[in-house]
């Protein structure tokens, strides 16, 4: 039994990702994830919001209309304290503080966090052609874009209800046969879809 007044350990540390986490770290999370689990995600996730980090495209944030995807535990060092692993998600992430930083329940003993963006974008914005629309809007000019975020998603295997129907409407409207196509063929500054690029946070 402990003696009165030792520290509780701390459980291992992990971050739960299901979007471009899983394909681009960035240099703070880079140097403290060890390894990564796939796990499905414990609540639904779709895209529902438009992110200024991503020139006004859509990203995936947790939404009821969504699904379970197929993301990660990404495994935290041994040694990695809370406050850390939180401050460097909110950096990766681009959150104010500990904001939008939350504890999800994961199978095993690691104590997992995520980040936890708010959905911004109404229902009638949510319709396949209005997400591939946001999505060429924002690919104009930017290298990080909506058409870039959905390639991305669905080549780590995250699809959600919206997924398919999503990406072929973005093909449909760019006359290209393939995503990575569809971008480079938006950044050569093709006629504007209908729309809006107005990241909404």
């Amino acid at each position: 039994m402990s003696s009165a007044g030792s520290p509780v350990p701390q459980r291992r540390l992990a971050i739960l990702a299901y979007g471009s986490l899983l394909y681009r770290l960035g240099p703070g999370l880079a140097s403290v994830v060890v390894g990564s689990e796939p796990i499905r995600t414990p609540f639904p996730v779709e895209y529902g919001r438009a992110s200024r980090r991503w020139n006004g495209g859509p990203v995936l944030v947790p939404h009821p209309r969504g699904g379970s995807v197929e993301g990660a535990l990404l495994l935290l060092a041994d040694g990695v304290e809370l406050g850390t692993a939180v401050e460097l998600l909110a950096a990766r992430e681009g959150l104010e503080g500990a904001r939008g930083v939350v504890q999800v329940e994961v199978p095993g003993d690691r104590l997992a966090l995520a980040a936890s963006l708010p959905r911004n974008l109404p229902e009638p914005d949510m319709t396949p052609d209005a997400l591939a629309r946001r999505a060429i809007d924002s690919a104009r000019g930017a290298r990080r874009n909506g058409i870039a975020y959905l390639r991305g998603a669905i080549e780590a295997g995250v699809r959600t209800p919206a997924t398919d129907a999503y990406a072929a409407r973005v093909l449909e409207l760019t006359g290209a046969a393939t995503l990575a196509a569809a971008e480079r063929l938006v950044a050569l500054d093709r006629p504007p879809a209908a729309g809006s690029a107005h990241g909404l946070g």
